[in-house]
């Protein structure tokens, strides 16, 4: 859905100094609701789950029923200072050279404004569906509203431009909205009565479980506004181009959180618990193998085919070619970069399975400092092109730091084949970098993509050996599943 998503963006709006203002408006209010209460979204559960067994249902429910009123009550006061601020705001944050800028921020903000409460609202209700082990309905509703919201920018952009987006950001959040208050209302657990008197001494007992984790939640927000800020400085357009290259990057790291969160930590956990350092390694190896199989699939394809790639999805619209020559070198480096995020993913999580959380939050921090740092530094020297090299050199850098104090793995054994994985991936990357500079199969661009992924198959199976994968004995396990 979000790939989709880019596609009716690139044509309808392209690199427009309206869709620079976009980003920046719906950015700063997601920048707030996660700095605010990502750290109560994220530990929700376990806190709910664990009141739940010590103290009873009814005491859980009541506590979470003075938490919801206290992010209501939070959410409108904060809501309303941002009314109040709103130009100052505007000034601070948007740095484009016309006036045009600052005036469709401010129209832009009042407008999305009462999101910041609907889409607090549905990440709590999502939290309390998961307490009750009720997963695939929040996810099936998410897709519903994503639909929604592509056909009504479809439809309605032609006429409303840029305030289109906003029209289909209510719709699929209301939809949204409805659908997990229905759920919730069907569990048949809260009653209204709870929700009358917002008790402090409830709400404390959610907001000091999450306390070690708001520092890196507001240090990353505070990344991800100074990158829009100084990307503004640069000129128009500027913010939609790294948008739209990150974009790939940003979908495949949902799929790699999920695989290491849901089972890669339990298992490690597990281990850890055991004091079993020979299964430790083993369980990690394993899931290093699959992290960098897709890598293996993903980074040739988002590099070495980045220029049919980026032409398939942007070039349409108002995305003019030199445009897109910049959305092509800028995917290229996020791919690079990538590598770099996601060692960072695989042993900071395994950090947190050897009951080193604070270490994990604490390296974290550092990268989110070292990406502002870097940026600010070296911007001027590298313009827009800082961004990736920043991103994927911090959390290089967080990733080696972690690795070290991880005592369960052999460290040698490990780099060893990270570097031999690494050069098997290169090698992949270069293929496909030759072929796309050298060989034309067609005119356009979605067959010389499918042509790229066609060499890729071969060639990935030829090296898969070197990455650890026996895709025979995988393919034998799977015919042979019940």
């Amino acid at each position: 859905m979000s790939v989709v998503t880019l596609i009716f963006s690139a044509k309808y709006f392209g690199v427009s100094i309206e869709r620079d203002v976009w980003i920046l408006a719906t950015t700063f209010l997601v920048t707030i609701c996660s700095a605010v209460w990502g750290p109560i979204n994220e530990t929700f559960r376990a806190k709910f789950i664990f009141i739940r067994k010590q103290e009873g249902e009814q005491i859980a429910l009541q506590k979470t029923a003075s938490l919801i009123g206290f992010i209501v009550v939070v959410t409108l006061l904060l809501s309303f200072c941002i009314l109040i601020f709103l130009h100052p705001i505007s000034s601070a944050i948007v740095q484009l050279p016309t006036d045009e800028g600052n005036k469709l921020f401010v129209s832009l903000l009042l407008i999305i404004l009462p999101t910041f409460l609907i889409n607090e609202l549905i990440n709590i209700c999502i939290s309390i569906l998961n307490a009750y082990e009720v997963y695939y309905i929040p996810e099936i509703a998410g897709a519903i509203s994503s639909f929604l919201n592509i056909i009504i920018i479809a439809c309605l952009a032609p006429v409303f431009g840029i305030y289109s987006l906003a029209i289909s950001q209510y719709a699929a959040l209301i939809l949204l909205l409805l659908l997990v208050f229905y759920k919730v209302k069907q569990l048949n657990v809260f009653l209204l009565s709870q929700f009358r008197h917002i008790q402090y001494k409830y709400v404390k007992a959610f907001l000091f479980f999450a306390l070690p984790f708001f520092l890196p939640y507001f240090v990353g927000q505070c990344n991800l506004l100074v990158e829009k800020w100084l990307a503004g400085l640069l000129g128009e357009g500027i913010i939609s181009s790294l948008d739209y290259a990150r974009q790939f990057t940003v979908v495949l790291q949902g799929v790699f959180s999920s695989i290491l969160t849901t089972v890669m930590i339990p298992m490690l956990a597990q281990n850890y618990t055991k004091n079993d350092n020979g299964g430790f390694n083993k369980v990690f190896g394993e899931h290093l193998v699959v992290c960098f199989t897709i890598l293996a699939l993903a980074v040739p394809l988002l590099y070495g085919a980045a220029q049919p790639l980026c032409e398939f999805f942007f070039l349409r619209g108002n995305v003019s070619s030199e445009a897109l020559q910049v959305i092509v070198v800028l995917t290229r480096m996020y791919a690079v970069a990538f590598v770099g995020i996601i060692l960072y993913l695989l042993f900071g999580n395994a950090l947190l399975a050897s009951n080193k959380g604070k270490l994990y939050a604490l390296c974290g921090v550092l990268a989110q400092i070292l990406v502002i740092a870097i940026n600010i530094l070296f911007i001027h020297y590298y313009n827009i092109y800082i961004f990736p090299i920043s991103v994927g050199v911090s959390h290089l850098i967080s990733a080696i730091i972690m690795s070290v104090f991880l005592k369960n793995i052999n460290s040698k054994v490990l780099y060893l084949k990270i570097l031999k994985y690494s050069s098997i991936i290169t090698l992949l990357t270069i293929s496909l970098f030759v072929f796309n500079q050298t060989v034309h199969v067609s005119s356009i661009p979605f067959i010389q993509l499918v042509a790229s992924g066609l060499l890729l198959i071969p060639l990935f199976i030829i090296v898969a050996k070197g990455l650890d994968l026996d895709i025979k004995k995988y393919i034998v396990q799977i015919s042979h599943k019940p």
